[in-house]
C-alpha cells in the first residue's frame, strides 16, 4: 500500500458501481498503467446483497453483464395472478458475491491498491483531492465516490420513506414447480399500517429466496419480519430449512441529495441518483451510469453523471411516495392494479422512464385516480412556489410602469434608487462567488491564481473595447446571449439543457430588450461608437412586437408559467426605460435564480455565499467608482447615457470570467 500516495483515480466504495464502472473503464483499456485505490472498510467477502432488473435479450447490459447472471426467468406475477411471459426480455438476478470476485479479479489482474479503511472525509487541495480515511491519507486527480446518499429534508411535496426487506435462501422439503415464474409482489400478508408484499425468486437446486418487504417511514425489523416469512413459507411451501438470510435498505426519496460538489469528485450509484425513488431499482442506471463515464473518460470530455429522467417521471414519483407516504394501505391496490391492466413489458418500460407521454398516459388511465388527485393538490401547492418570484418581478414592473404614468416627477428617483440597491444586494454578489466554484464553498482564502486568471480576462476585454468597440459589442452581445438564455432553462428546464435553445432565447431577451428600445440603444451605442440598430421606429415596434408573440407562443408550448411570465415582464419592459428593463430582468430574474443555483450547487445558504463574496463586491465595486472618476476627469460624461456607458461597459469586462466560470458550473452540477 502507497500512504500518501498519488493516484490517477480512487474508488470510494467497492460495491456494485464500482465494479460496473471499473469493468467499463477495463473494456475500453483505460486501466492499463494507471495508478488506482479502492477504498471501503469492507472486505466483501459475504454475499449480503441481490441485485435484480429486467432487461431485453438484446440490450447492452444483457450481453455485457451476462457471465455475471445467476439466473433469469421469463415469466412474472404480481399478487398471485396469472403468470405473465416477459417474450424478450428477462427478470435478472445477480449475487453481490459475484460482483464483489469480479472487483478481486480487476484489482489483481491489474494491480490495483485495495485499501481497507473508512473515509472521514475529502477535501479539494491545489494539486487534486485530498482523501483521508483511518489507515492514511491519499490524493488523486479524479475521486468516483458511491458512499451511500444523504437526502434534503423532504418539501411538503416530497417524500423519504425506505424500502426495507428481510428475507431467506430456503431449500424447501418438496420441489417447487413454478421455477421459471417471479412473484414480484404478493400482498397476502398482513400490512401493518405500510405496504407490505412477499417477493419470490426460484433459485437452482431447489433452493428459493423469499423476501418480507416494507415500503415505509420506518423500516421493518428481524422480529416483526421472522414470523410473517415463516408463516408465508409454510403457507406456501411446507417445511423448510434456511440456507441464507438476507437484508438490507434502500431509499426511497424524492429530495434532492445533499453532496458537496467539488472539481474531481465524480458520485456514481446511489450517490448520483441512480435509484428510482417509487421502485428502488437501481442496477441498469449504475451500469449505464458506468458506460457514460467510460465513454467521456475516453474521449476526453469532463466527466460528468447521467442527467436525470424526464421531469414528469420525476413528478410520476413524488405522487405515488406521496400516496405511501400519507395512505400506504393504497400501495397494494395501486400495484396491483398497475400490472393486471398493463402487459409486464410497459410497466417495466414505464418504471425505468421509456416511455412516451402517450404510453404514460394510457397506463396512468389504468389507475385509480382519486388518491391521486387528493396528492395532486399538494404538489400544485408547492410546485407553484416557482411562480412567485416571476410573478413578484411582473407585478413590480406594472407598479413601476404606474408610477411613471402617474408620478413621472419621482418615477426615475424611485427606479435608480430600487435598482441601486438590487444591485448592490444580488446583482453584484451573484457574479463575486466564482472563487468557490473552483474552491469548494468550505475552502478559506482565495488562490492568487485564480485572481490572476479572473482580473487577466477582465482586462483583455477592456482592451477589446479600445482596440475595437464593434468587436467587444459582438463579443458580450454572444456570451451575453449564451449565459442568461442557459441560466433561465436551467430554471425552468434543469434535465433538459439544449445549447440551441440557450442561444434562441438568449437571441429573444436581447432582441426584445434593445430593439424594443431602440433610440435609447442607439445613443449608447452611439456613445460607445459602434454599430447602431438600422429600423425605422415603426420597424423597430413590429419586429419587437413578432419576438414578443414567438416567446408567448413558445412559452405555451414549454408548459412553463416561469417563462410565460418572464415574456409578460418584458412586454411591459417596453413601456419603460431601457435600463429599468434590464436591471428588472438582470436583477430580479437573472441574478436571483443564478443566487439559487449557487446556493443549490455548493449546498450552502445565503448567508455564507454573501459572506464570501463581500472581498469581491468590494474589489468590484472600488472598479466601478474608479471607472466613473476617471472617465468623468478624462472623458467628462455629460449625462445618464453615457453614464449607462460606462455601466455597460464595466458589466461586460466583469461578466466575462464570471460567464466562463458559470458555464463550467452548470455543466457538472444538478443544482
Amino acid at each position: 500500500m502507497e500512504k500518501n500516495g498519488f493516484f490517477d483515480y480512487i474508488f470510494i466504495g467497492a460495491g456494485a458501481s464500482a465494479t460496473l464502472l471499473l469493468r467499463s473503464l477495463e473494456s475500453r483499456g483505460l486501466l492499463t498503467n494507471k495508478k488506482i485505490a479502492l477504498i471501503d472498510a469492507d472486505d466483501k467477502r459475504k454475499n449480503d446483497k441481490t441485485y435484480c432488473f429486467w432487461t431485453s435479450l438484446d440490450d447492452n447490459i444483457a450481453q455485457n453483464c451476462q457471465h455475471l447472471f445467476s439466473q433469469t426467468w421469463s415469466k412474472i406475477s404480481v399478487n398471485r395472478q396469472e403468470p405473465e411471459t416477459l417474450e424478450n426480455s428477462r427478470y435478472v438476478h445477480i449475487s453481490s458475491i459475484a460482483l464483489y470476485d469480479e472487483c478481486r479479479r480487476i484489482v489483481d489482474q491489474h494491480q490495483l491498491v485495495r485499501v481497507h479503511s473508512a473515509v472521514s472525509s475529502i477535501v479539494r487541495t491545489e494539486i487534486g483531492v485530498h482523501v483521508i480515511t483511518e489507515n492514511g491519507d491519499f490524493h488523486a486527480e479524479t475521486i468516483f465516490d458511491s458512499r451511500p446518499p444523504a437526502f434534503a429534508l423532504p418539501e411538503k411535496n416530497e417524500a423519504l420513506l425506505w424500502q426495507t426487506f428481510i428475507g431467506y435462501v430456503i431449500s424447501p422439503s418438496e420441489s417447487y414447480e413454478q421455477s421459471d415464474c417471479v412473484d414480484l409482489m404478493d400482498f397476502d400478508i398482513p400490512q401493518d399500517g405500510y405496504t407490505q408484499f412477499m417477493y419470490v425468486l426460484p433459485l437452482p437446486n431447489n433452493r428459493i429466496l423469499v423476501e418480507v418487504t416494507r415500503f415505509g417511514i420506518e423500516p421493518i425489523t428481524s422480529e416483526q419480519a421472522e414470523p410473517i416469512l415463516d408463516a408465508y413459507i409454510h403457507r406456501r411451501f411446507g417445511t423448510y430449512t434456511v440456507v441464507e438470510t438476507e437484508k438490507g435498505t434502500i431509499p426511497m426519496s424524492t429530495s434532492k441529495i445533499v453532496r458537496e460538489h467539488m472539481k474531481g469528485v465524480i458520485p456514481i450509484g446511489g450517490r448520483s441518483g441512480a435509484i428510482k425513488p417509487s421502485t428502488g431499482y437501481a442496477f441498469k442506471k449504475m451500469f449505464e451510469g458506468a458506460e457514460h463515464l467510460a465513454d467521456q473518460l475516453l474521449n476526453k470530455k469532463e466527466m460528468n453523471s447521467l442527467k436525470v429522467e424526464p421531469k414528469r417521471f420525476q413528478f410520476y414519483d413524488r405522487l405515488l411516495l406521496l400516496i405511501l407516504l400519507h395512505r400506504p394501505m393504497l400501495g397494494k391496490q395501486i400495484f396491483t392494479v398497475l400490472f393486471k391492466k398493463n402487459n409486464g413489458f410497459s410497466v417495466f418500460r414505464f418504471l425505468e422512464g421509456k416511455t412516451s407521454i402517450f404510453q404514460d398516459i394510457r397506463i396512468l388511465l389504468t389507475l385509480p385516480f382519486r388518491p391521486f388527485l387528493r396528492v395532486l393538490r399538494t404538489e400544485v401547492s408547492v410546485s407553484g412556489k416557482g411562480l412567485i418570484a416571476p410573478l413578484s418581478i411582473l407585478c413590480l414592473a406594472v407598479t413601476l410602469l404606474l408610477i411613471q404614468i402617474y408620478a413621472s416627477s419621482f418615477s426615475f428617483y424611485i427606479q435608480l434608487v430600487l435598482f441601486s440597491l438590487g444591485f448592490l444586494a444580488v446583482g453584484l454578489p451573484h457574479g463575486a462567488v466564482d472563487h468557490l466554484l473552483e474552491s469548494g464553498v468550505h475552502v478559506n482564502g482565495v488562490k492568487i491564481s485564480f485572481i490572476l486568471k479572473y482580473l487577466g480576462a477582465s482586462f483583455i476585454f477592456l482592451l477589446l473595447w479600445f482596440l475595437s468597440a464593434d468587436t467587444a459589442l459582438l463579443f458580450f452581445l454572444a456570451y451575453s446571449i449564451w449565459h442568461f438564455g442557459q441560466c433561465d432553462f436551467k430554471e425552468w428546464r434543469p434535465n433538459k439543457q439544449n445549447t440551441w435553445k440557450n442561444i434562441l432565447w438568449g437571441t429573444l431577451l436581447f432582441g426584445i430588450l434593445l430593439i424594443g428600445h431602440q433610440t435609447e440603444t442607439n445613443t449608447i451605442l452611439e456613445s460607445l461608437q459602434t454599430y447602431e440598430l438600422p429600423f425605422t421606429d415603426k420597424q423597430a415596434v413590429l419586429i419587437t412586437q413578432m419576438l414578443l408573440v414567438f416567446s408567448f407562443i413558445w412559452s405555451i408550448v414549454q408548459r412553463n408559467g416561469a417563462f410565460f411570465l418572464t415574456v409578460c415582464m418584458l412586454f411591459v419592459g417596453m413601456y419603460l426605460p431601457l435600463l429599468s428593463a434590464f436591471s428588472l430582468y438582470f436583477i430580479g430574474q437573472h441574478s436571483l435564480n443564478g443566487w439559487r443555483h449557487l446556493k443549490n450547487g455548493l449546498q450552502t445558504n445565503s448567508k455564507t455565499l454573501y459572506l464570501k463574496s463581500l472581498p469581491f463586491n468590494i474589489g468590484a465595486i472600488g472598479i466601478l467608482v474608479i471607472s466613473y472618476g476617471l472617465n468623468e476627469k478624462y472623458f467628462l460624461l455629460k449625462n445618464n447615457i453615457e453614464m449607462a456607458s460606462v455601466f455597460f461597459v464595466f458589466l461586460s469586462c466583469i461578466s466575462f470570467p464570471h460567464i466562463i466560470w458559470m458555464h463550467k458550473f452548470y455543466q457538472k452540477s444538478d443544482c
